[in-house]
């Protein structure tokens, strides 16, 4: 029997804490992990919270009320549940009462949680569609649906060039598991092909006992699907990376689509979790198997897979269709022809060809805006963000030159060097893309998808449903459209600028360049007809590029594999990135100095600096984020687990004064 439980709270101002409450005597033999309770806070405040551990020591001059009531005898979370939570703050460095905060909606904080409204709209993916259940797997598709069911492994890859049909062995898995009374949980990396995939399970198995988890769900949908999760109304849930914290109950899969996606990555705030690592944790806790499918898998994924035997692969599409005919357009000859457009005359030709035909395009820019940067005409002044060391992004949309970083946004700006408003916006984003596009093809329908364009609810999956019903010519996106769109009557693909993902000064730019070209080029040709992809490049001759137009995952994965060895990337290594930041550089610097040094001493002490090696301190790629310098020190880890626990042992020593800020960022997606 424990003389205090450990509450959970979300007071204005605190955030979301524990304190240690005594239990009264009544109490003692009802109380539980989990449960709901009130207690008192301050000299007349009651407030509610949840009992998230027991101890019978508090430290020295605090005092302990006790709580007030227990709301409700049903818990809310289970002990797994919290040792899950506990696991994900343990490894990624970071506090309980954060993770807590994470993964529980903040509605269940308020008072009058149980009256709480339902959902004013539903959620249009949720939708009863006409049922479709008859779907005969092929012979390629059955051999490796029949190994994935018999391996012993609890991880399997599913490595599946575009259009070969994983999302059907998908559906038979999930059939399976429903059959032995277990539940699934589905996880997409995007919003939009969350409900894709929602509106197509639906169409197979029926309405019932689905439900949607993502962080652009109202609170009142998610405390409803909480409620769901808990009395196991629910079998399968989709959702994005936050999904993986929903509290579903007998999981038997775990499915994890496009799993080479960086979304699934937290990049901030607190915690900085990798959905797809905490979705281990989640199948080890309740015995599931995890299925992860991508046709250009994480290079990390497929070098596991390899040495653990547990690598399927479907080398053709589906039905026999051939992969579309890709071809470079160098942009440089373009211009030397008098072109000075962001269009070539072949893309130009190609598109108005296929839309006489009666199909559908797509093109691809990956960046959102109108333009790149903005110069001052006077002085050749970039206009940049006053917090961050970043341009300025102009939204023709909102008529605004906006910061994607903190979020500030302008209206009328100057420059700030010289004071002129002669500014000039250069470069593309979607929305410039977008505006362009109307005036070439004129007369056909034009659309756009990014995050920017989705002011309303239900509004992507409107778009989406509209170009799938061919009411949409030619849809512009971002990588949003790279991955999961499955319309048989694209049969045009045109990268803008197939540069932009391969020009970051990051150990990742090539895989993820590679990765968004061959994702986006698999949108074409699905259907009957055969596809065409064009890549405009300003660098024709660029190796991954090569690679992503011969399709030829394998050959890409070989030579990234190389060059990751080299110089011990992941897979050769975990990388532990800290970044220390202050409004005042020196400060900055000098903190982020002195704890290398420390790092450096500590780790040779313990004969280690073989295995861990210490990189750094430098400025980061984006220096100023938020008004804050930013320093940072890469940490390879080569020890797995006990490295781990090295590095971060000796970081939770180190206390910083109060106007230097210090990120732990673990097994970071870039190091931008």
């Amino acid at each position: 029997m424990y003389k205090y439980a450990l509450v959970l709270t979300d007071v204005a101002k605190l955030g979301t804490k524990t304190f240690s409450y005594l239990i009264p005597d009544s109490m003692r033999s009802d109380i539980k992990i989990g449960q709901p309770v009130s207690v008192p806070f301050g000299p007349k405040r009651k407030i509610k919270g949840y009992i998230a551990g027991f101890s019978n020591y508090l430290e020295e001059g605090i005092k302990a009320k006790y709580i007030d009531e227990i709301l409700d005898t049903e818990p809310l979370f289970t002990l797994e549940y919290l040792k899950l939570l506990e696991w994900v703050a343990n490894y990624y460095f970071c506090d309980l009462p954060t993770v807590l905060k994470t993964a529980l909606p903040q509605k269940f904080f308020e008072k009058n949680v149980k009256n709480y409204r339902k959902p004013r709209k539903e959620n249009a993916a949720l939708q009863k569609n006409e049922e479709n259940k008859e779907h005969k797997l092929s012979p390629e598709q059955q051999k490796v649906y029949e190994e994935i069911k018999h391996v012993n492994a609890p991880n399997s890859l599913l490595y599946g060039i575009t259009g070969s049909g994983k999302t059907e062995i998908y559906f038979k898995l999930i059939e399976d598991t429903i059959k032995e009374g277990k539940n699934v949980l589905f996880m997409a990396p995007e919003i939009a092909l969350v409900s894709q995939l929602t509106m197509r399970t639906i169409k197979r198995f029926g309405a019932d006992k689905v439900a949607i988890w993502h962080s652009s769900i109202s609170e009142a949908e998610k405390y409803s699907v909480w409620q769901k999760l808990r009395q196991n109304e629910i079998k399968i849930l989709f959702g994005a990376r936050s999904a993986v914290f929903a509290p579903i109950k007998n999981l038997g899969l775990i499915i994890i689509d496009e799993e080479h996606d960086t979304s699934y990555k937290q990049t901030m705030p607190n915690p900085r979790y990798c959905a797809k690592h905490v979705a281990k944790e989640l199948a080890k806790l309740h015995g599931a198997k995890i299925i992860s499918g991508s046709a250009t898998p994480d290079v990390e994924s497929f070098w596991e897979a390899q040495n653990t035997n547990s690598l399927f692969e479907l080398k053709n599409r589906y039905n026999n269709a051939q992969l579309p005919d890709v071809s470079i357009v160098d942009m440089k000859s373009e211009r030397i022809d008098g072109n000075l457009g962001i269009f070539s005359r072949t893309l130009i030709n190609r598109t108005k060809e296929t839309i006489e035909r009666g199909e559908q395009v797509i093109f691809l820019i990956n960046r959102r805006g109108f333009s790149t940067y903005t110069q001052c005409m006077e002085c050749a002044q970039v206009l940049e963000c006053k917090k961050c060391a970043i341009p300025l992004i102009y939204h023709s949309q909102t008529n605004s030159w906006r910061c994607h970083y903190c979020g500030y946004e302008v209206k009328h700006p100057k420059c700030e060097n010289c004071g002129s408003e002669e500014l000039e916006n250069f470069g593309t984003g979607s929305q410039r893309v977008e505006e362009i596009a109307k005036k070439i093809f004129e007369g056909m329908s034009v659309a756009r998808l990014d995050s920017d364009s989705l002011n309303k609810k239900n509004e992507h999956i409107e778009i989406l449903q509209k170009f799938q019903n061919g009411g949409i010519n030619i849809l512009i996106g971002t990588q949003m459209i790279a991955k999961g769109l499955d319309n048989p009557n694209v049969t045009l693909v045109g990268v803008i600028n197939a540069d932009l993902s391969f020009n970051l000064p990051d150990y990742r730019s090539s895989e993820r360049g590679f990765s968004l070209l061959t994702q986006v080029a698999g949108r074409s040709g699905r259907g009957g007809h055969k596809g065409k992809v064009i890549f405009q490049t300003y660098n024709p001759q660029n190796l991954f590029l090569q690679k992503a137009k011969e399709q030829d995952y394998i050959s890409f994965f070989e030579k990234e594999k190389e060059l990751r060895q080299e110089y011990d990337y992941p897979p050769y290594s975990k990388i532990i990135r800290i970044i220390i930041s202050s409004k005042e550089e020196f400060k900055a610097e000098h903190a982020c100095l002195e704890i290398t040094t420390h790092l450096e001493n500590y780790i040779k002490k313990l004969s280690l600096d073989e295995r861990i090696i210490v990189l750094g301190p430098t400025p980061c790629v984006i220096g100023k984020i938020r008004g804050e310098w930013r320093y940072n020190i890469l940490i390879k880890n080569k020890l797995e687990q006990k490295g781990h626990d090295t590095v971060l042992g000796f970081l939770r020593k180190i206390i910083l004064p109060n106007d230097i800020k210090m990120i732990t960022d673990v097994d970071p997606s870039d190091i931008l």
